[in-house]
């Protein structure tokens, strides 16, 4: 027995009780798919692009939809909009909080352009404002970190989507839910670390710094996803890239063996990669052989929306389980919240 199989050791750590919150995953898209299915904002005829405004956690509700929509999404983490914003355009506003800076200013700028928006919150500002401008809210249920609210804001986001007709899948929701029971019953913390994939792969990262590496349309929101629950959760560095584009430059950066000590590189991979990036996933595992620790990670399920999503629940469980070697508890994230009360300050 490990310490990451021991009760008591993830108790001492885990105060905040994030282990219940990432193993309730599944329970929580399910939720996420009913507040959807029962929200029906009047979305116009001919949306041509959507926008999400959304920051962190957040904002992954738009890199999901971005990955399976028919319509161009762009996730704007900015206070201002981009300049393509106009006619046909949808603009979805997406705070857990509802009091992100970010997202309030970018909506008031679609606000001021009249142009069409819902919002996304678990009440907050973004709900007062969504109430005095008369435009849809969908409140999910409060009490999360935004990062752990995923299910909740991505699902909605994306079943609201799929009513509309803006997405180019059809999606098969009790087939993604079995996907994600997949990976809770092969990653839940009673699965012994002998017998537990998750558990194997923190243990691989610790001590070292994750380089996680997707493909481009396709795992690129997995990776991006894994680097920030590993910064959040594991509170350590951890970064992350897109191939075929790494292989054009950030491949070069492995030559110093001085400085590439202390690195270890995650490939995420699954069914619906482009044929020549799979080769060049093979290739790179084959180049970093004996420079840097490397390792190649499928996914569960059948559909791309499936195996996208496995993929993502799985990583949340492996931020834990780092987080717990590095004897930290996943939860608070004291810097963030420090540097929002120092911005309020100005």
């Amino acid at each position: 027995m490990t310490e990451l199989d021991e009760e008591r050791q993830l108790q001492e750590y885990d105060k905040g009780g994030m282990i219940a919150v990432i193993e309730a995953y599944p329970d929580q898209c399910r939720e996420g798919i009913a507040l959807g299915d029962g929200f029906r904002p009047e979305i116009p005829t001919g949306v041509d692009k959507v926008i999400v405004c959304g920051m962190g956690g957040s904002a992954m509700a738009g890199e999901v939809a971005r990955r399976f929509s028919r319509v161009p999404v762009f996730v704007n983490r900015n206070y201002t909009l981009p300049s393509f914003a106009g006619d046909g355009t949808l603009i979805i506003a997406v705070s857990y909080s509802g009091n992100t800076a970010e997202t309030i200013s970018g909506l008031d700028a679609g606000l001021r352009a009249r142009i069409p928006a819902f919002a996304v919150s678990s009440g907050g500002k973004l709900e007062e404002i969504a109430r005095s401008h008369g435009i849809p809210h969908l409140r999910v249920p409060r009490g999360y970190q935004p990062r752990a609210a995923m299910g909740y804001l991505a699902l909605s986001v994306l079943r609201v989507l799929a009513q509309a007709g803006l997405l180019r899948i059809e999606p098969d929701w009790e087939e993604l839910i079995h996907a994600l029971e997949s990976v809770r019953d092969a990653s839940r913390a009673a699965v012994p670390e002998a017998d537990n994939p998750a558990k194997q792969l923190a243990r691989s990262l610790y001590g070292r710094i994750p380089l996680f590496y997707g493909t481009a349309g396709n795992t690129d929101l997995v990776a991006m996803r894994w680097k920030t629950q590993v910064n959040e959760n594991s509170k350590q560095p951890a970064f992350w890239n897109v191939i075929p584009e790494l292989n054009h430059n950030e491949i070069v950066g492995f030559s110093d063996e001085r400085l590439r000590q202390g690195l270890s590189c995650v490939f995420l991979k699954n069914d619906y990669d482009h044929p020549e990036n799979r080769a060049r996933i093979e290739i790179m595992h084959e180049l970093l052989h004996g420079k840097v620790p490397a390792v190649v990670i499928g996914a569960d399920g059948r559909s791309e929306l499936s195996q996208v999503l496995s993929q993502i629940h799985f990583g949340d469980y492996v931020s834990y389980y780092l987080a717990i070697l590095n004897q930290i508890d996943p939860t608070p994230v004291e810097l963030i919240e420090s540097f929002k009360r120092r911005m309020s300050a100005r």
